[in-house]
């Protein structure tokens, strides 16, 4: 585990070939919240040595999310780094890449609003960028290998809030509105909540996964033509209490995993809610799912937010915020597992805790008011195989009076 600086809301992470580690947004406000997150300025930072030290990155000029956190991620297959954040009033994002390690970095000002086709404003949640080739009688792209999406929850005018994506096929340089939507007809407003899709994965062969969440059930929706149509189905009965922008991988054959926590109803008024990891898969493009797999390390009782990767064929790992208390107040730690062989009958999963068990990340009372919550963590796996997962340590004895990045890495003994 390595302490990255001081951070708001959200913990991304990426790894390039090369093996240059990525994590943003690293914010050096020292300002109480929420000035930290409406001021100020959030960067990409890179360590070149496995996290002893990191250095902040132009990121195609330093800016701020303000009012939702930004998204960054590496592309495995590209290397290309992504750091998006949205523009003022939640009209669009503004999105910046990187091909060479965060040396040199171009820019889009302005994503995924009125315009030309444009139905829906992005920039007001669910944030995401994620890309993969095109699917099979699908538009091609030129200048960049893959079909690049992005995804958030937007709405115009007096229309509700509903996940929509944008797609460019140069490479970033230019979006426009795809024409399906992942939410299900009829559903906003349903379960007190606006939407019910969450930005998921691209697979190798360039389909669509996006994590439903109908109604504390786990569903899916599949596109196989770059989101102008969609299928939903449900795929467990379950009471979802984290289900978000992280819980969908796929791996380099294709296999389709989905993480989230099943709520464990522990959870106090003004705090996270709490669950316990699960795991499904999907070995046919998901048109079935695996029976759930409770994947928590042992002894873990409650765990807060919950991210998904993969990489080869039935080689997965999982982030999350664990406790080895049940009580609402308990500590929380940071816990990566990992598993070479999910797609088996009897998969076997490996965990560790990032941190040690005396020196908690994260206090299980903290209030989640604006500028002080905590969104989401992520996960990836470097070029050797290795899981990497970003968290953050929040006014522990590790870090106190702050909020500071954390990056750790699972190493075999």
């Amino acid at each position: 585990m390595t302490l990255v600086g001081r951070a708001v809301e959200s913990a991304t992470i990426g790894v390039t070939r090369s093996g240059a580690v990525f994590f943003a947004p690293r914010n050096d406000s020292t300002s109480p919240p929420p000035q930290n997150t409406l001021h100020g300025t959030e960067f990409v930072v890179r360590s070149r040595t496995l996290g002893r030290m990191w250095t902040a990155l132009s990121s195609g000029g330093p800016t701020t999310g303000g009012l939702v956190p930004p998204w960054m991620s590496v592309d495995p297959v590209t290397a290309r780094v992504w750091f998006l954040t949205t523009l003022p009033q939640l009209e669009g994002a503004r999105l910046s890449w990187s091909d060479d390690d965060g040396v040199r970095w171009r820019t889009n000002p302005a994503v995924g609003c009125r315009g030309p086709g444009a139905t829906y404003c992005l920039g007001e949640g669910s944030e995401k960028v994620l890309e993969g080739p095109a699917p099979r009688g699908g538009a091609r792209p030129h200048g960049y290998p893959h079909v690049v999406y992005y995804c958030g929850n937007g709405g115009i005018d007096t229309q509700p809030t509903t996940l929509a994506c944008y797609r460019s096929l140069d490479g970033g340089r230019s979006f426009s509105p795809i024409a399906g939507l992942p939410d299900p007809p009829g559903r906003a407003g349903a379960c007190g909540v606006d939407h019910v899709a969450r930005p998921g994965a691209a697979g190798p062969d360039g389909d669509l996964y996006f994590p439903l969440d109908l109604c504390g059930d786990l569903g899916i929706a599949i596109s196989r033509d770059e989101g102008a149509t969609w299928q939903r189905k449900l795929i467990a009965r379950t009471r979802i209490a984290d289900l978000y922008t992280t819980s969908a991988a796929t791996d380099s054959e294709g296999d389709v995993y989905v993480a989230w926590l099943a709520s464990t109803g522990t959870a106090g008024p003004g705090v996270l809610e709490r669950g316990l990891p699960f795991l499904t898969v999907s070995r046919n493009h998901g048109r079935t799912w695996s029976k759930p797999m409770m994947v928590g390390a042992a002894g873990v009782r409650q765990a807060l937010h919950v991210a998904v990767t993969a990489t080869g064929s039935g080689h997965v790992a999982l982030s999350y915020l664990g406790a080895r208390s049940g009580a609402s107040g308990a500590a929380f730690s940071g816990y990566i597992t990992e598993s070479f062989d999910a797609l088996a009958r009897r998969p076997v999963f490996w965990s560790a805790a990032v941190n040690r068990p005396s020196q908690p990340l994260y206090p299980g009372a903290h209030a989640e008011t604006f500028g002080d919550r905590l969104f989401f963590i992520s996960d990836a796996f470097g070029p050797d195989g290795t899981p990497w997962a970003a968290f953050h340590c929040l006014d522990e004895p590790t870090c106190p009076g702050a909020r500071v990045g954390v990056v750790a890495r699972l190493a075999r003994p």
